[in-house]
C-alpha cells in the first residue's frame, strides 16, 4: 500500500512539475512575443525629431513643407503643416511616407521600379505599374522609409519645399538621419 501512495505522490507532483513547466514556457514566449510586436514602430518621440530633422533640412532654404510620420502600420504618427502651406500637401506628404514604408525604399527608387519602361538587373521588362494604383500609394518623390534590420519601422513624408520633389526628398533623408543613431 505504501508503495502504492509513494507512486500515486510522485506521479501527482512529475504531472504537477510538467503543467508548471509548459505554463511558464507560454508565458515566456507571450511576453517575448508581445515585447517584440511593440518595439518594431517608431514611438512617437522619435517621430517628432524626424519631423524636426526634415523641417530643419528644408529651412535653410525658408521653405513652407508640410511633413508626415507614419507608423509600422502606416498609420499617421505625426503630421505638421508648416504656415502657408496648402492644405491639400497634408495628403501628399502622408501618402509619400505610406507608400515609402509599404515598399521599404525611397518613393523616387519606387517610380524607377514601377514605370512604364522599368526592366530589372537582366534587362527584361518588369510589370509593377499596377503598384502605383493601390490605394495610399503617390508617384512623386519626397519620401523615405524608416528602416530598422530591414523592417520598416515606418516612413517620412515631405511636401513643398522650393526646390520640388527631389529637395523634399532631401529633406524626408534629412529626417530619417536625424534618429539614425536610434536604428542600430
Amino acid at each position: 500500500m505504501q508503495k502504492l501512495v509513494t507512486g500515486l505522490v510522485v506521479g501527482v507532483v512529475s504531472i504537477f512539475a510538467v503543467s508548471a513547466g509548459f505554463a511558464l514556457v507560454q508565458q515566456m514566449t507571450r511576453q517575448f512575443t508581445l515585447q517584440s510586436l511593440g518595439a518594431n514602430d517608431i514611438s512617437v518621440e522619435q517621430a517628432l525629431l524626424v519631423a524636426q530633422g526634415a523641417i530643419d533640412a528644408c529651412k535653410k532654404d525658408n521653405s513652407v513643407i508640410t511633413v508626415a510620420v507614419v507608423d509600422h502600420e502606416g498609420g499617421v504618427r505625426f503630421i505638421m503643416r508648416g504656415d502657408g502651406a496648402s492644405p491639400e500637401m497634408v495628403d501628399n506628404a502622408r501618402r509619400k511616407a505610406y507608400t515609402a514604408r509599404t515598399f521599404r525604399q525611397a518613393t523616387s527608387a519606387w517610380m524607377e521600379r514601377t514605370a512604364l519602361d522599368a526592366v530589372d538587373e537582366k534587362g527584361k521588362p518588369v510589370d509593377l505599374n499596377g503598384q502605383r494604383f493601390l490605394e495610399n500609394t503617390i508617384a512623386q518623390k519626397g519620401g523615405m522609409p524608416i528602416l530598422w534590420h530591414g523592417d520598416a519601422l515606418g516612413g517620412v513624408g515631405v511636401a513643398g519645399s522650393k526646390g520640388g520633389e527631389e529637395a523634399d526628398e532631401v529633406c524626408a533623408k534629412a529626417g530619417v538621419d536625424a534618429i539614425a543613431d536610434q536604428l542600430f
